[in-house]
């Protein structure tokens, strides 16, 4: 079994310690998504007030920005700008979350900072435009999980979400077999039941991926 290249893990909130996301970090290949929306941050607990950005953005980690509701709809020319409250220099990637995401219009906008581009993609295949990475996630952050996962495209890296948790990640990962390189990424599986981000969950997620399966390799 192809082991994922990383796994990344969204939603960082003002509760989650960052020295524990830097020790996950030590051990394991992770990102870590933080999601951005001009309505909900700082109101809605997943998305981190500018205290957290702050410190999240300086922390030296692997980063991805998640731009949800009007940051999404600016980027894809549908609405007005939007003040997009941190440096995205600073981070690794951006994903985009938009219902139909056209991949180019999230090129030029992350050419802009200088980071990677991230769409969703829902069909059945991953789709052929090569100008961003694609994110399979029918999900949207909702934790359902497909009935069936796409196969990998033969060329580039892509990743894959919806209903991955600590209980089913070793089951999606075998259901997943895919033979190029990707990476899943999980929101809603690493909750607790009161919704907030949950580090015990995180890296009891990387010791079953990475600590569990020793052998296994992506050669």
């Amino acid at each position: 079994m192809r082991l994922p290249d990383f796994i990344t893990f969204t939603g960082a909130d003002d509760r989650t310690c960052v020295n524990w996301m830097r020790n996950i970090a030590t051990k394991y290949p992770v990102e870590w998504g933080v999601l951005f929306s001009p309505s909900r941050q700082g109101v809605d607990q997943r998305y981190p007030g500018g205290d957290k950005q702050s410190e999240l953005a300086w922390s030296g980690l692997r980063l991805a920005a998640h731009l949800c509701g009007g940051h999404a709809r600016y980027v894809m020319g549908e609405g007005e700008k939007t003040r997009i409250p941190v440096d995205l220099g600073y981070w690794q990637r951006v994903q985009v979350n938009h219902v139909a995401p056209d991949g180019r219009c999230i090129a030029r906008f992350c050419h802009s900072w200088g980071t990677k581009g991230i769409a969703q993609a829902r069909g059945d295949t991953f789709p052929a435009d090569a100008s961003v990475e694609w994110l399979y996630d029918r999900s949207g952050g909702n934790g359902v999980a497909p009935k069936t996962w796409p196969k990998h495209p033969g060329r580039g890296r892509v990743g894959y979400a919806g209903g991955i948790n600590p209980d089913n990640v070793l089951d999606v990962l075998r259901a997943i077999n895919c033979d190029g390189p990707y990476w899943i990424d999980m929101e809603t599986g690493v909750r607790d039941a009161a919704d907030w981000f949950d580090l015990d969950k995180v890296q009891r997620v990387c010791e079953l991926v990475y600590g569990a399966a020793t052998g296994d390799s992506n050669d």
